[in-house]
């Protein structure tokens, strides 16, 4: 990681569900204030011992020197969540990066669709302060697994633009996918979408959003990547870094990312699995075997950035912009 961190006080932590705690963040140093942000935005949090992870900002970006971040517990946790959840408490310190933004409003929309699944309303949460405050018209529907489950459910039925939430606690998949019809396909006009969620949820949304919108309004951020198709053949293959010179062998089973490192060549990472975009670097000459989640359809038939920390080569060279 390369990208300068600033460190922060933890001066408030709250449950805002079963599994999901959040808190609120300041400068440590109260002569600083934290920069401001735009809606959709994240910050990487560096837990502990070269631990990083990707977390939205959900409060209202009109808020200065304030920023809060909302984690859910993972069962399965390797360390992130857990360690957060036991860890950080109020009057805490932890080095977080500067605002990252891959998901942000597109600002000509005359419309927005907010659609959320469990922990995925986090980055949505502060898309509706900054609809709400630019007098955008916006709907956010919410799916959660029931009330208890749902973050923020509570702050969302009394805020400023609670009619224009919608919940949905329940749901089994068939009644998921018919509300999801509701939602996109009734729709007479063309709005701008934004959802998160588990990969599944996203899945069926982006299916929907496609069949009655343009891809300029379908807009999605993954906390975690999709699953792979287990036979996906991993060849290896030569990368050339261009203002050297030198070449490099990436074996099938290491990424672009360890060989660079393991080389002493640095580039921004943060999620490793090619969902946050932290490590997007320019191809200068060769084919990327994409396998993000982040570039979109256009971003990758022009095959001039990639992801290395997942993407591979579907020749045997690649020429990339270091």
């Amino acid at each position: 990681m390369t990208q300068s961190t600033m460190s922060v006080r933890v001066i408030s932590r709250q449950d805002e569900a079963s599994d999901v705690v959040s808190w609120r963040l300041v400068a440590e140093e109260t002569s600083l204030s934290l920069p401001r942000f735009e809606a959709g935005a994240h910050v990487d949090v560096y837990i502990c011992d070269g631990l990083i992870r990707k977390y939205s900002l959900c409060n209202d970006p009109g808020e200065e020197g304030v920023y809060e971040i909302a984690v859910k517990r993972d069962p399965v946790s390797r360390g992130g969540s857990a360690r957060l959840h036991a860890n950080l408490h109020v009057g805490n310190s932890i080095k977080i990066s500067q605002p990252l933004n891959h998901f942000s409003i597109d600002e000509t929309a005359e419309r927005v669709v907010l659609i959320a699944a469990g922990i995925g309303v986090t980055p949505l949460l502060a898309m509706c302060h900054s609809l709400h405050q630019s007098s955008k018209i916006f709907e956010l529907h919410y799916f959660a697994r029931s009330p208890g489950a749902a973050a923020y459910a509570a702050r969302l039925k009394n805020c400023n633009f609670s009619s224009q939430v919608h919940f949905y606690f329940g749901l089994n998949p068939s009644a998921t996918l018919l509300a999801l019809q509701d939602i996109l396909l009734a729709t007479s006009d063309t709005p701008h979408v934004y959802f998160c969620g588990p990969a599944p949820f996203m899945a069926s949304v982006k299916l929907l959003a496609s069949q009655c919108l343009p891809p300029s309004h379908i807009h999605y951020e993954y906390f975690s990547p999709a699953s792979t198709s287990p036979s996906l053949n991993n060849e290896s293959f030569e990368v050339v870094l261009a203002r050297t010179g030198i070449t490099l062998i990436v074996p099938s089973n290491k990424s672009i990312t360890d060989i660079l490192f393991e080389n002493a060549i640095e580039i921004e990472t943060s999620c490793e699995a090619g969902v946050c975009g932290a490590c997007v670097i320019t191809v200068l000459d060769g084919v990327p075997h994409h396998r993000d989640e982040v570039l979109s359809t256009e971003d990758r038939a022009m095959n001039n950035k990639m992801l290395p920390c997942v993407s591979r080569c579907m020749g045997p060279r690649l020429t990339l912009d270091l």
